[in-house]
């Protein structure tokens, strides 16, 4: 277990899930845990499992992650680690209230606004960003003309395409702010409420033919584990990607600084920062 004694680690999606488990994991290595969640009382529940104050956001709303960030920047003196964990996976094509499809601004633009706005606080301590991803955004692509899925929508195909997005500005992110630790990882396949919207998927995982394939499922336990690492190690972080605690290879658009460049101006545009 590392020591992560005096080290304040935001962690988003704590309410469920590898959140939840990455909380109490990084709490027992001693770190001042700050978990946020969207439901005000699963985030709570944990929170005072913690002994410690929860925040909550609702990530459809832009406006709620520059609360959040408000609050975070008043509550907190220093960042040493934001863990960008929320994420999430819908069946049908859904438009939040700021107008964009809402897998992507979930997974892609309410993570980068709230990095963005909380990162002069996580330089003041050399502190890191840790992003749960997915392996799934090997499949994933980026149209920088129909980040909306506008072009026909699948959820799967929505989902990779977003993590895919999340992984190139990550690495820009890590390329404009050098002396930040920046890195993302993927947990495996977890057993966890993530896909909740996702009913037949549950349904089926809950039958008694998908009930036999849970047990090749990874824990949120084992699924938070690297994010932990991530979180504690003293190896310099510069934007990679890890599986298991160690370096993977990310897909190859993951590293397009041309593509991450213009995808970096037109985010920053959405969610009203300048780029």
């Amino acid at each position: 277990m590392q020591n992560l004694a005096g080290k304040t680690i935001v962690v988003t999606g704590a309410s469920a899930g590898i959140g939840a488990a990455a909380a109490r994991q990084l709490h027992a290595a001693g770190a001042n845990v700050v978990p946020v969640g969207r439901s005000a009382d699963k985030t709570a529940a944990i929170a005072k499992e913690l002994g410690v104050e929860g925040l909550t956001v609702d990530y459809t709303n832009l406006a709620d992650v520059r609360r959040l960030a408000g609050e975070l920047l008043e509550r907190c003196p220093r960042i040493d680690v934001l863990a960008n964990n929320a994420g999430g996976l819908w069946t049908q094509r859904n438009i939040t209230v700021d107008g964009y499809e809402q897998t992507f601004q979930v997974n892609c633009l309410a993570p980068y606004l709230l990095t963005r706005l909380l990162t002069d606080r996580l330089r003041e301590s050399g502190g890191r960003v840790v992003i749960t991803t997915s392996d799934n955004h090997k499949t994933g692509k980026v149209n920088l003309d129909d980040l909306d899925s506008e072009q026909g929508y699948k959820s799967q195909k929505a989902y990779a395409n977003s993590k895919l997005a999340a992984a190139i500005l990550n690495r820009e992110y890590a390329r404009r702010y050098p002396e930040l630790g920046v890195a993302d990882f993927h947990p495996g396949v977890v057993a966890s409420e993530f896909s909740r919207d996702m009913k037949l998927m549950h349904a089926f995982a809950n039958s008694p033919l998908g009930k036999p394939m849970r047990h090749f499922l990874t824990s949120p336990e084992q699924g938070a584990e690297t994010l932990v690492y991530l979180s504690g190690t003293t190896e310099p972080l510069h934007g990679g990607y890890y599986v298991k605690s160690k370096p993977a290879k990310p897909a190859k658009l993951a590293s397009d600084e041309n593509l991450a460049t213009e995808l970096w101006e037109i985010t920053s545009r959405r969610v009203g920062l300048v780029a």
